[in-house]
């Protein structure tokens, strides 16, 4: 129950919800109004488990990606990058607010029990930012969303990779220059190689569009002695939505 000072507060500057910008009741600290939760737009399924690619018959991989090896073994999603969700997306990336993707992070973990798939992994790693871009945001948002998956399923939060190299922002990148930009921008940190010996990791971030990203994390992991990569991220953007 908040004090009369709370609800002057709010009566002078309610809150709003960052996707249809309606006020939020008192009490309710959002950022998503009940509404615009409720109409997260799932990813496609079934899909393929690397790509997300919608299949038209009960299989695990689609014809692009059957036979394949990848370091990134598979990717899941919480939603589709579009409505309410890239909405929560673009506050925690380009409005300042870490509560967004405290709230995503949340939506992740209550996800986590339908994904099967994800299960029996050792721990959670999420994808480093460049020091730069970590003091301009103030914060790593995909550590964020870690901490909320780890504090619901149990499973530690390692930091064991970080990005020496700046890169421009992937989402301004087409699919090749991505490929390009992306290749060797992120590496283990010198304690990784005792902590991924072995382990079954699952990587955590925000946004996966062409999963580039995601594997060239897993390919530093594997380099590491992990035994397994895969990925875990609040929206899928693209052609995969």
């Amino acid at each position: 129950m908040g004090t009369w000072k709370d609800a002057l507060l709010h009566l002078l500057l309610p809150r709003a919800c960052v996707a249809c910008r309606g006020d939020l009741p008192f009490g309710d600290d959002g950022p998503l109004c009940g509404p615009c939760a409720e109409a997260l737009p799932p990813p496609p399924e079934p899909a393929c488990a690397r790509c997300a690619a919608a299949l038209g018959a009960r299989r695990d991989f689609c014809g692009a990606c059957a036979g394949r090896l990848f370091a990134c073994r598979l990717i899941r999603a919480r939603a589709a990058h579009r409505g309410p969700a890239a909405s929560l997306v673009h506050a925690f990336k380009f409005r300042g607010l870490p509560s967004a993707a405290r709230e995503a992070g949340r939506l992740m973990a209550q996800d986590l029990p339908r994904l099967p798939e994800l299960s029996g992994f050792d721990a959670l790693v999420p994808v480093p930012l460049h020091p730069g871009r970590r003091r301009e945001r103030g914060y790593n948002q995909a550590e964020l969303l870690a901490r909320e998956v780890g504090a619901t399923s149990g499973l530690p939060v390692l930091d064991l990779l970080r990005r020496p190299r700046h890169a421009a922002p992937s989402w301004r990148l087409d699919r090749g220059r991505r490929r390009a930009e992306l290749a060797g921008a992120y590496a283990a940190k010198e304690e990784a190689a005792e902590a991924s010996e072995g382990k079954r990791l699952l990587l955590i971030d925000d946004v996966c569009a062409t999963a580039t990203t995601l594997e060239e994390c897993a390919l530093a992991l594997r380099r590491c002695g992990a035994a397994d990569a895969a990925g875990f991220v609040f929206a899928r953007a693209g052609r995969f939505s």
